[in-house]
Order: structure tokens, then sequence, then C-alpha cells
């Protein structure tokens, strides 16, 4: 543990008011690290122990696609849980967008056409005659270059 962490825990340990705070967190951690040590990385990833009272689990995900895999997974996960001592009877999963539980996400791919693409499009629009292809095609060309056709965006 750092000694900043350390100090922290010794601090909040000193006092008596805070003791079933710290309990909960400490709990929470340990169930945590078992749903990591089940779920596939890039799953565990994405969601968070959020809170287990009498037997109830309840797990943060990240996202509806990430919630409906977890679902799925639940009474494997349940079966595990109680293989590791905890009695677990059901596992309920809630959608929680959180940055911290998609800072993993894969990032979003631009695309970008070439001059040379732009021009072959730009002779190919001037060729079409009136129809939803040749809008389209202006469209596209509206988006991948700058206003007075000075380069790409």
């Amino acid at each position: 543990m750092r000694p900043q962490a350390a100090k922290l825990a010794n601090l909040l340990g000193s006092d008596p008011s805070l003791q079933p705070v710290i309990a909960k967190a400490r709990d929470l951690h340990a169930l945590h690290n078992l749903l990591l040590r089940f779920l596939p990385p890039e799953l565990a990833r994405q969601i968070r122990a959020c809170n287990r009272k009498d037997d109830k689990l309840v797990i943060l995900a990240a996202t509806p696609a990430i919630a409906a895999k977890l679902k799925l997974l639940s009474e494997s996960l349940r079966k595990f849980l109680l293989k590791q001592g905890l009695e677990v009877n059901s596992v309920f999963v809630r959608v929680q967008p959180d940055a911290d539980l998609q800072r993993h996400k894969t990032p979003e791919k631009k695309a970008a056409l070439s001059p040379a693409g732009v021009g072959a499009l730009r002779q190919l629009h001037g060729r079409l005659r009136d129809s939803p292809a040749r809008e389209a095609l202006k469209t596209l060309l509206d988006h991948q270059v700058e206003p007075g056709g000075s380069g790409k965006r």
C-alpha cells in the first residue's frame, strides 16, 4: 500500500462511526476481484460490483450490451460465487453509463478520402443526373471537404 493510502486507511480506521462503511467497501472490493476472476477481461473492465445485501448481488454495467451479456452469465456467476463461499441467490444487473467503466471502449474510427478519391467522386458527381445517388454523393463530398474545397476535415 502506498504511504498516502496507508495514512488515509489509518485515519478512516480510527473513526468508529466509519467502520460499517469501510467494511462494506472492503466487501465490495473483494467481490469485484471475484468478478474479475470469473469474467473475461473485456467484459470485466466494463462492470462494477455495486451492492450485495442478504443473498442478492447488484452489478453495474457500462452499456446495455454488457448488461445483456452479464444476464446471460448470471447463473454461472451465481454458482461460481457460491463455490467461493458467498451466499448469492440472485444477480441483478443495472445499466449505469460511467466514464470510468467505459475507459477501455474502442475509440471511434474516422475515415477520410484521399485527395485523388475526392477528385474522382467530384467527377462522378458531375456526370450523374439528378437522383438520390447523386444527392448522397454530394452529402459525402460535403462532409469530406472543408468549405471552399481547400482540403479534408
